[in-house]
């Protein structure tokens, strides 16, 4: 029996107490409408009340997006033909009662309507149209909704990822939203995403899920890290060469880019692709057509090109070091996966499953993981991210034998465990999602205050005039500072 894969990161699990988690991506409302000035005024009116909103005007179009995107919402209105209207009713009776639905009928009333017991749509005057009215409406409908929606996402969730085995049950709201979006993408199997995250995060599974989850999922996913090899040898790799292209090509070679044709490429630490490559891989993703080093014909590919780093492309962008119209051709999604560190919930049960598999590859019998050492995972800063705690409980599992995990098994020293995440932290404040619980900004700015301070200190062997000079405020201010958190005047 295939035992279970290593994870990089953690996604969904089917526990109804899980119901309750929120799924942070604003909600997707597809109005219906062949009246073309109230189909515009819909639409603006919609996104200023912050929801994200697709519209068409032909019932044909209407029913393919139910068919093949999360929808929350779907707002009829305008003097479709009845088939036309039954048409798209009786698509979303289909596979999509969860969506809340909002007529305005012929006579410019707004009716609303809503699954019976049965399954069957109803249809309720609702008064006359007026576009305040139909706002409210729309708010009212969407949090009356909001349970069953978010129901049939995790259900949708753990039908699109319960199969995979390198995935981990997640609590972790930034993680729900990651996949929220993730299943989102899958409907659209040849839109570039660009996967932003730390080293050891869980990039290169992320790909994974969205090529498994994407139409290409019976082809192979092949992958590639750009900063393994040099430069000559990262270009015939993925273009392959023809016979007699350089001293050692004795053979025609096909690269990953035509072997992935119909598939997924992953294109891991991209930000090191040098820049005569990256113009080659810019044609690739305008033409999808190629040329073999060497060679003199186009080939054309039907590839999904998915990129991944730990690097900031935009500031390398500025540097000069990274194509600024290839960076915005792999941004056409842009995904951030949130370090272990913000991620408190997800700690122990990865924890948990990597004991469990380690436990049976050593054929070891830790039962469990003792209270000392569940602070010690928490308060750890875990800058090498999942893959560390994975490294962490293969050797710990394998050297130590004992009924319970503790503390002492670890081998995670106090200076590990003090040492100051400030930079860290403020990355993952400016560059993510806001923090689920917020911050605390006074302490913040008084540990960045106390940092700078400190640095500059370092920085003129602890001469007071010239720190203060670097700090640009007077020697006053500086031993005020100095006084206030305790360091060496």
């Amino acid at each position: 029996m295939k035992g279970p894969a290593d994870p990089a990161f953690s996604l969904l699990d089917s526990a109804p107490n899980y119901f309750h988690t929120p799924i942070l991506m604003k909600p997707l409302i597809l109005v219906v409408d062949d009246v073309d000035t109230r189909r515009e005024t819909l639409i603006s009116n919609l996104e200023i009340e912050g929801y994200q909103v697709m519209a068409t005007e032909d019932p044909g179009k209407a029913c393919e997006l139910l068919a093949t995107h999360h929808l929350d919402l779907l707002l009829l209105a305008g003097r479709m033909s009845d088939e036309g209207t039954d048409q798209v009713l009786a698509t979303h009776r289909e596979s999509k009662s969860h969506v809340s639905v909002i007529q305005l009928n012929s006579g410019q009333e707004l009716a609303s309507h809503e699954p019976d017991s049965r399954g069957e749509g109803l249809l309720a005057p609702m008064g006359s149209f007026s576009l305040d009215g139909l706002l409210a409406r729309v708010a009212l409908e969407l949090a009356e909704s909001s349970q069953a929606r978010a129901e049939f996402g995790l259900s949708t969730h753990c039908d699109l990822f319960g199969q995979l085995e390198d995935v981990v049950p997640s609590r972790s709201p930034e993680m729900l939203e990651l996949c929220d979006t993730i299943s989102k993408i899958s409907a659209g199997d040849s839109t570039t995403v660009l996967i932003e995250g730390e080293s050891g995060a869980g990039k290169d599974v992320v790909a994974r899920v969205i090529h498994k989850t994407s139409s290409r999922r019976d082809f192979p996913f092949l992958e590639i890290n750009c900063a393994a090899l040099p430069e000559n040898l990262l270009e015939s790799e993925l273009f392959g060469h023809e016979k007699g292209a350089f001293t050692d090509a004795v053979t025609q070679k096909m690269g990953l880019l035509e072997l992935a044709h119909s598939s997924t490429i992953f294109l891991d630490e991209i930000g090191e692709m040098s820049l005569p490559v990256q113009v080659k891989l810019l044609r690739v993703l305008e033409k999808m057509t190629f040329r073999r080093v060497g060679g003199i014909k186009d080939i054309a590919v039907n590839v999904r090109i998915i990129g991944a780093t730990n690097k900031h492309l935009a500031q390398q962008v500025r540097a000069g070091s990274f194509r600024e119209d290839l960076f915005y051709r792999l941004k056409v999604i842009q995904l951030r996966v949130p370090p272990l560190r913000s991620r408190q919930e997800d700690i122990l049960p990865l924890a948990r499953y990597f004991l469990d598999v380690f436990n049976r590859k050593f054929g070891k019998n830790f039962e469990g993981i003792a209270p000392d050492a569940v602070q010690a995972f928490q308060e750890y800063h875990w800058p090498g991210n999942i893959r560390e705690l994975k490294n962490l409980m293969e050797r710990t599992v394998l050297l130590e034998d004992s009924r319970l995990l503790e503390k002492r098994h670890l081998q995670l020293s106090s200076e590990d465990l003090d040492q100051s995440d400030l930079p860290r932290r403020l990355e993952d404040i400016l560059g993510g999602p806001w923090p689920v619980k917020g911050i605390c900004l006074e302490s913040l700015v008084q540990e960045l205050d106390q940092a700078l301070v400190t640095k500059a200190l370092n920085s003129t062997n602890g001469n007071q005039s010239r720190a203060a000079r670097l700090l640009n405020m007077n020697r006053d201010k500086l031993r005020y500072r100095l006084k206030l958190y305790g360091l060496k005047e």
